[in-house]
């Protein structure tokens, strides 16, 4: 693991619009319309780091309209991506997403946004999809990810549930980790799904119980749940040295049904009456709970506010080809390159340039 750059003046011109208000809180606020002659930050033809899932517009999304929009704080301004005072800032340094399939579109969207000035190296030591690693050799930068959809150890039994270790966290957290200097951790999809719970190796709780696999297993709430994998996930990383970053629960957005019978997410513009409601809700506060109860200190980079509100960033059913679409689901959970998803790398940036400004005034007294 190394030092941010020391290459980074607190007083950049490039950087200055990042400092100007150090105590808004960035997760509140509204999406404004963009000016149409503002240009994106990238297309899905112009990187190529994009997953087909996410790929929208190769897959024939008719409206472009739902990339007008900008996240404004209720009370700063939110400066625009900019991908050159980003790489100045993580020069020498490395970053790892920990997490499921949203941590994976994070990433991507990072991606994307430096693809203007830069293109990483893959240096992943397997073809393992799940995992990856990424150079950036001109600024020594490296970008990671690593799966686990708990944060703790967890399989699929092969049945209805997936097997979930609340008490142990899985390969993520090895020493390998010394390495990286910032962690973006994430989990929350996942949570909702059938599961068998175990503690010491055993089973002895679940959700959605109603079923002979668990039967004679008490029923435990994703509060309950998430908040113990949560610390488990937390109580691993006590001999880490970097900086954590929570990113909070993505939401998603089924209307129509079940995600799995007839749900769709076919929207065109943001919702900004929409709030969070049951499982999803629980899953936030336990989030915040446990980020306010943690020992360590840590960041917590707030996407939830601003996707609530974004019902028209899902890739629907524009993440396949138009012949799949009979077979396929609506993905209401994941998001839309480029889309809406791109906010969370706003506000991590944002964040960075924070934590650097904080940095240099305790070195310069």
């Amino acid at each position: 693991m190394s030092s941010p750059s020391s290459a980074v003046s607190v007083g950049s011109s490039i950087g200055a619009s990042y400092r100007a208000e150090e105590d808004c809180d960035i997760s509140k606020g509204e999406w404004v319309r963009e000016s149409a002659t503002e240009d994106y930050y990238y297309s899905n033809t112009s990187c190529r780091m994009i997953q087909d899932h996410q790929n929208c517009m190769k897959y024939g999304r008719p409206d472009v309209d739902f990339l007008r929009w900008r996240w404004r704080p209720d009370d700063c301004e939110l400066p625009r991506f900019d991908p050159r005072w980003f790489l100045e800032l993580v020069r020498g340094t490395s970053v790892a997403f920990v997490g499921d399939s949203l941590a994976r579109n994070q990433m991507q969207s990072l991606l994307c946004l430096l693809s203007t000035v830069a293109h990483p190296e893959d240096i992943s030591s397997s073809k393992d999809t799940q995992d990856r690693r990424l150079f950036y050799g001109d600024y020594n930068f490296t970008v990671a990810i690593f799966w686990t959809p708990f944060l703790v150890k967890s399989y699929d039994a092969g049945g209805e549930y997936t097997h979930v270790f609340l008490d142990e966290v899985d390969e993520w957290a090895g020493p390998h980790l010394a390495a990286f200097d910032y962690l973006i951790l994430s989990s929350g999809t996942w949570w909702t799904r059938p599961c068998i719970y175990f503690k010491n190796r055993s089973p002895f709780a679940c959700n959605y119980c109603g079923s002979p696999a668990a039967a004679n297993l008490t029923h435990l709430g994703l509060y309950e749940a998430n908040g113990a994998a949560f610390r488990a996930a937390l109580d691993a990383l006590r001999w880490y040295q970097g900086a954590v970053f929570l990113r909070t629960f993505s939401p998603s957005h089924f209307e129509g049904g079940p995600w799995n019978a007839g749900a769709r997410c076919d929207r065109r513009q943001p919702e900004a009456g929409w709030r969070l409601q049951g499982m999803e809700l629980e899953l936030y506060r336990t989030q915040v709970e446990e980020f306010r109860k943690a020992k360590r200190k840590m960041w917590v980079l707030d996407v939830t506010s601003a996707m609530v509100m974004r019902p028209d960033g899902h890739s629907d059913v524009y993440g396949h080809p138009p012949e799949k679409r009979v077979e396929m689901k609506h993905d209401c959970v994941h998001w839309c390159l480029p889309g809406p998803v791109d906010v969370w790398n706003e506000l991590w940036l944002y964040m960075l340039s924070q934590r650097q400004s904080q940095l240099a005034k305790t070195v310069g007294g």
